[in-house]
């Protein structure tokens, strides 16, 4: 038989019946998704594998679920929902969430989103989404959707196959790169020093395979260099490091959009005590103690994301190791300048006086300082 050809046992004449279509449906490997909502205080959420793309431009996708449905029926009201993208050891969150109890949220651990949309924890990405249109298909409500907010963070989708859940395998796998190249960021010098694939893998618990491809594509990225069969640690380039300002700089914007004017006496109190302790490691624009300067800059600008009060927005960034690449870059000979100074005091009056403007103005400033500060200045 060519690969073209079918089986006899294979054929089918006909309308298949319910039956034989699950059957067959049931070949299609899917990711498992939580579909949830917020109608009039009460929190809904049903399992969902029907879930796809639709258009990069506007961000958007679609979702189906039965008609009857409560979370269904909840999303025709309120035109808000958040697809919940499950990690592989999510199946007994899938389970439930596919089940009839009365409760579902009852031990499942979650945070707000758009519009008081559960978006569950541990989830490896969150789409938070407003309905454009809805669309009557079968036993199915289809709705489409644009994306107003994403998150997501490393990790392996848990996929559903014939009727149970398993792990999907990716190649080349997404999580090992993001491993890999937190560990190139965060443990290594800048100094030539050998990269051993297995040692990292051992490290890491990561199939040695994964962790050679995550090496070899840090090289494109420039984070280190391949000479010969090895790899080498390579100095961070300007552009890297761009890049990470970058997204620094959409997330700390995000966050005092969000907070500013809104925030409480003893946390304005506590952001004016975190400013003045990095005022005390540079003397002269000089750094006294530039290892004390990074974990209190560090300590300063996490506690600015935290004031959202999201624990994904502060696991998202923490997990740009800033203070690791700072590290990378910030030498005893490099210029501590009363500007970065300056930025500091302006961002914490910002906030002390419910000025938003003064604040996003000066953190868009602070982001370019590393750009105007060449070779042997500071970069925060």
């Amino acid at each position: 038989m060519t690969a073209v050809e079918t089986s006899t046992e294979e054929k089918s004449t006909g309308e298949p019946s319910k039956g034989e279509f699950r059957d067959v449906m049931g070949r299609f490997a899917s990711g498992v998704t939580v579909i949830t909502t917020n109608f009039e205080g009460e929190d809904l959420g049903a399992a969902a594998s029907a879930v796809s793309s639709l258009s990069d431009e506007p961000p958007s996708l679609l979702i189906c679920l039965n008609v009857t449905s409560t979370t269904a029926q909840a999303i025709v009201k309120n035109g808000t929902f958040a697809v919940n993208v499950l990690a592989e050891d999510s199946a007994p969150i899938a389970q439930r969430f596919a089940s009839k109890a009365p409760d579902k949220f009852a031990t499942i651990a979650f945070e707000r989103g758009h519009a008081d949309v559960p978006l569950i924890a541990g989830s490896i990405a969150h789409f938070e989404c407003v309905v454009d249109e809805t669309v009557r298909g079968g036993t199915h409500l289809v709705f489409l959707a644009r994306v107003v907010r994403v998150s997501s963070k490393p990790g392996n989708p848990l996929a559903y196959f014939r009727g149970s859940f398993g792990r999907m395998e990716t190649a080349p796998d997404a999580a090992a790169l993001h491993a890999v190249r937190d560990y190139v960021v965060a443990a290594v010098t800048d100094e030539t020093v050998p990269l051993d694939a297995e040692s990292i893998a051992a490290e890491l618990e990561i199939e040695v395979g994964r962790t050679f491809q995550a090496l070899v594509a840090l090289t494109n990225e420039g984070l280190v260099r391949r000479a010969g069969g090895t790899f080498e640690v390579e100095p961070v380039p300007d552009e890297v490091i761009y890049d990470y300002y970058a997204a620094k700089l959409a997330i700390e914007v995000g966050a005092a959009a969000q907070t500013v004017g809104s925030v409480e006496p003893e946390q304005l109190a506590e952001l004016r005590r975190l400013l003045d302790e990095t005022l005390g490691f540079s003397v002269d624009e000089q750094f006294s103690d530039p290892k004390g300067w990074i974990r209190a800059n560090a300590d300063f600008h996490e506690y600015l994301v935290g004031l959202a009060g999201s624990v994904i927005l502060t696991e998202t960034y923490k997990g740009l190791q800033l203070p690791s690449l700072e590290r990378r870059s910030i030498k005893p000979s490099t210029k501590a300048t009363t500007v970065l100074h300056d930025d500091h005091k302006a961002i914490v009056e910002g906030y002390e006086n419910g000025d938003v403007e003064l604040v996003l103005r000066t953190l868009a400033a602070h982001n370019r300082r590393p750009q105007e500060m060449r070779e042997g200045d500071g970069m925060v």
